[in-house]
Protein backbone atom coordinates (compact mmCIF):
# COMPACT_ATOMS: atom_id res chain seq x y z
CA UNK A 1 0.00 0.00 0.00
CA UNK A 2 2.85 2.36 0.88
CA UNK A 3 4.53 1.64 -2.45
CA UNK A 4 1.34 2.49 -4.36
CA UNK A 5 1.01 5.73 -2.40
CA UNK A 6 4.58 6.73 -3.30
CA UNK A 7 3.95 5.95 -6.97
CA UNK A 8 0.78 8.09 -6.97
CA UNK A 9 2.61 11.02 -5.36
CA UNK A 10 5.41 10.68 -7.93
CA UNK A 11 2.92 10.67 -10.81
CA UNK A 12 1.17 13.74 -9.44
CA UNK A 13 4.51 15.54 -9.13
CA UNK A 14 5.56 14.63 -12.68
CA UNK A 15 2.15 15.71 -13.99
CA UNK A 16 2.33 19.05 -12.17
CA UNK A 17 5.88 19.61 -13.39
CA UNK A 18 4.92 18.83 -16.99
CA UNK A 19 1.90 21.11 -16.81
CA UNK A 20 4.08 23.96 -15.62
CA UNK A 21 6.64 23.26 -18.35
CA UNK A 22 3.94 23.12 -21.04
CA UNK A 23 2.71 26.56 -20.01
CA UNK A 24 6.10 28.17 -20.64
CA UNK A 25 8.58 28.15 -23.47
CA UNK A 26 12.34 28.51 -23.16
CA UNK A 27 13.40 31.11 -25.70
CA UNK A 28 16.99 31.73 -24.59
CA UNK A 29 19.63 29.84 -22.64
CA UNK A 30 22.82 31.78 -21.99
CA UNK A 31 25.80 31.84 -19.67
CA UNK A 32 24.03 33.57 -16.79
CA UNK A 33 20.32 33.15 -17.38
CA UNK A 34 17.48 31.30 -19.03
CA UNK A 35 14.50 33.25 -20.38
CA UNK A 36 10.98 31.82 -20.59
CA UNK A 37 7.74 33.15 -22.08
CA UNK A 38 4.39 32.08 -20.70
CA UNK A 39 1.97 30.76 -23.29
CA UNK A 40 -0.81 33.13 -22.29
CA UNK A 41 -2.24 36.52 -23.21
CA UNK A 42 -2.30 39.08 -20.41
CA UNK A 43 -4.52 42.14 -20.05
CA UNK A 44 -4.49 45.25 -17.88
CA UNK A 45 -6.94 48.17 -17.63
CA UNK A 46 -4.35 50.78 -18.62
CA UNK A 47 -3.25 48.99 -21.81
CA UNK A 48 -5.14 48.81 -25.09
CA UNK A 49 -2.77 46.09 -26.30
CA UNK A 50 -2.09 42.68 -24.81
CA UNK A 51 0.91 41.91 -22.62
CA UNK A 52 3.14 38.87 -22.26
CA UNK A 53 4.95 37.50 -19.24
CA UNK A 54 8.70 36.86 -19.28
CA UNK A 55 10.58 34.93 -16.63
CA UNK A 56 14.34 35.32 -16.28
CA UNK A 57 16.01 32.59 -14.24
CA UNK A 58 19.47 33.20 -12.82
CA UNK A 59 21.15 29.83 -13.28
CA UNK A 60 24.51 31.02 -11.93
CA UNK A 61 25.84 31.10 -8.38
CA UNK A 62 26.28 34.88 -8.49
CA UNK A 63 23.95 37.88 -8.28
CA UNK A 64 23.06 39.00 -11.80
CA UNK A 65 22.12 42.56 -12.71
CA UNK A 66 19.90 43.21 -15.76
CA UNK A 67 19.34 46.55 -17.44
CA UNK A 68 15.57 46.83 -17.90
CA UNK A 69 15.51 50.61 -18.22
CA UNK A 70 14.93 50.72 -22.00
CA UNK A 71 11.52 49.74 -23.41
CA UNK A 72 13.13 48.43 -26.61
CA UNK A 73 16.12 46.68 -25.05
CA UNK A 74 14.20 43.82 -23.47
CA UNK A 75 12.47 40.77 -24.92
CA UNK A 76 9.01 41.68 -26.22
CA UNK A 77 6.22 40.46 -28.54
CA UNK A 78 7.15 41.66 -32.03
CA UNK A 79 4.47 40.33 -34.36
CA UNK A 80 1.35 38.20 -34.12
CA UNK A 81 -1.04 36.53 -36.52
CA UNK A 82 -3.61 33.77 -36.99
CA UNK A 83 -2.38 30.75 -38.96
CA UNK A 84 -3.90 27.52 -40.26
CA UNK A 85 -0.76 25.56 -39.35
CA UNK A 86 1.31 25.66 -36.12
CA UNK A 87 4.12 27.51 -37.89
CA UNK A 88 4.61 30.51 -40.15
CA UNK A 89 4.71 29.47 -43.80
CA UNK A 90 5.46 33.04 -44.89
CA UNK A 91 7.56 35.30 -42.66
CA UNK A 92 7.17 39.03 -43.32
CA UNK A 93 8.44 40.23 -39.96
CA UNK A 94 10.79 43.12 -39.37
CA UNK A 95 13.21 42.89 -36.44
CA UNK A 96 15.07 45.74 -34.77
CA UNK A 97 18.80 45.24 -35.09
CA UNK A 98 20.34 44.85 -31.62
CA UNK A 99 23.27 46.95 -30.42
CA UNK A 100 26.47 46.02 -32.24
CA UNK A 101 28.63 47.31 -29.43
CA UNK A 102 27.93 47.26 -25.72
CA UNK A 103 29.53 49.65 -23.26
CA UNK A 104 30.65 46.96 -20.84
CA UNK A 105 32.29 49.43 -18.45
CA UNK A 106 29.07 51.45 -18.17
CA UNK A 107 27.04 48.28 -17.54
CA UNK A 108 29.41 47.14 -14.78
CA UNK A 109 29.32 50.65 -13.31
CA UNK A 110 25.49 50.44 -13.16
CA UNK A 111 25.86 47.13 -11.32
CA UNK A 112 28.20 48.60 -8.73
CA UNK A 113 25.95 51.65 -8.27
CA UNK A 114 22.81 49.49 -7.84
CA UNK A 115 21.24 50.90 -11.00
CA UNK A 116 20.21 47.52 -12.42
CA UNK A 117 17.48 45.02 -11.62
CA UNK A 118 19.04 42.20 -9.62
CA UNK A 119 18.33 38.47 -9.47
CA UNK A 120 19.75 36.33 -6.70
CA UNK A 121 21.45 33.01 -7.57
CA UNK A 122 18.99 30.32 -8.70
CA UNK A 123 16.05 32.70 -8.39
CA UNK A 124 13.77 34.25 -11.01
CA UNK A 125 12.49 37.66 -12.07
CA UNK A 126 9.17 38.14 -13.85
CA UNK A 127 8.27 41.11 -16.02
CA UNK A 128 5.44 42.00 -18.38
CA UNK A 129 5.81 43.80 -21.68
CA UNK A 130 3.01 44.93 -23.99
CA UNK A 131 2.71 44.47 -27.73
CA UNK A 132 3.32 47.86 -29.29
CA UNK A 133 0.35 47.85 -31.66
CA UNK A 134 -2.76 49.89 -32.33
CA UNK A 135 -5.25 48.21 -30.05
CA UNK A 136 -6.11 45.24 -32.26
CA UNK A 137 -7.92 42.51 -30.36
CA UNK A 138 -6.14 39.18 -30.13
CA UNK A 139 -8.74 36.45 -30.47
CA UNK A 140 -8.73 32.87 -31.66
CA UNK A 141 -12.23 31.54 -32.38
CA UNK A 142 -11.46 28.61 -34.67
CA UNK A 143 -10.15 25.49 -32.90
CA UNK A 144 -8.34 24.48 -36.12
CA UNK A 145 -6.23 27.66 -36.22
CA UNK A 146 -3.25 28.92 -34.22
CA UNK A 147 -2.20 32.22 -32.76
CA UNK A 148 1.54 32.68 -33.34
CA UNK A 149 3.50 35.44 -31.62
CA UNK A 150 7.14 36.12 -32.43
CA UNK A 151 9.50 37.36 -29.73
CA UNK A 152 12.26 39.85 -30.43
CA UNK A 153 14.65 42.09 -28.51
CA UNK A 154 17.80 41.97 -26.45
CA UNK A 155 18.96 41.93 -22.83
CA UNK A 156 22.09 43.33 -21.20
CA UNK A 157 23.29 41.70 -18.01
CA UNK A 158 26.35 41.37 -15.79
CA UNK A 159 27.60 39.73 -12.62
CA UNK A 160 29.72 42.80 -11.84
CA UNK A 161 32.77 41.40 -13.66
CA UNK A 162 31.65 39.73 -16.87
CA UNK A 163 28.87 40.95 -19.15
CA UNK A 164 26.46 39.15 -21.44
CA UNK A 165 24.51 40.61 -24.36
CA UNK A 166 21.72 38.28 -25.42
CA UNK A 167 19.67 38.75 -28.57
CA UNK A 168 17.14 36.86 -30.66
CA UNK A 169 18.21 38.23 -34.04
CA UNK A 170 19.89 34.95 -35.02
CA UNK A 171 17.57 32.59 -33.13
CA UNK A 172 15.88 29.80 -35.03
CA UNK A 173 12.24 30.34 -35.96
CA UNK A 174 10.91 27.61 -33.65
CA UNK A 175 12.90 28.99 -30.71
CA UNK A 176 11.44 32.49 -30.72
CA UNK A 177 7.84 31.98 -31.79
CA UNK A 178 5.09 31.17 -29.30
CA UNK A 179 2.33 28.97 -30.74
CA UNK A 180 -0.97 29.20 -28.90
CA UNK A 181 -3.70 26.63 -29.46
CA UNK A 182 -7.45 27.11 -29.10
CA UNK A 183 -8.67 28.09 -26.57
CA UNK A 184 -6.17 30.82 -25.72
CA UNK A 185 -5.38 31.32 -22.06
CA UNK A 186 -6.32 34.89 -21.10
CA UNK A 187 -5.22 36.36 -17.76
CA UNK A 188 -5.11 39.69 -15.98
CA UNK A 189 -1.72 40.85 -14.80
CA UNK A 190 -1.42 40.56 -11.02
CA UNK A 191 -1.43 43.57 -8.74
CA UNK A 192 2.02 45.14 -8.34
CA UNK A 193 3.31 43.28 -11.41
CA UNK A 194 6.60 44.52 -12.87
CA UNK A 195 5.56 46.08 -16.21
CA UNK A 196 8.17 47.64 -18.47
CA UNK A 197 6.80 50.90 -19.87
CA UNK A 198 7.97 53.55 -22.27
CA UNK A 199 9.77 56.39 -20.54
Amino acid sequence: MKAIYIILITLLFVSATKKQTDSEQLIYKGTFVEVYVEKAIYHAPNYQNFLMKYTIKNKSNKIIGIDLSDYWKVFYPNQWGIYKKPYREVIDERQINPDKKVDKAALISKFKNNNLTFIQPNETLEYYRNWNGSGEKVALTNKDEYLIISIDGQLLLTDGNETEHITLIEAKENERVIVLNFPITNKNIPENAFVINKK
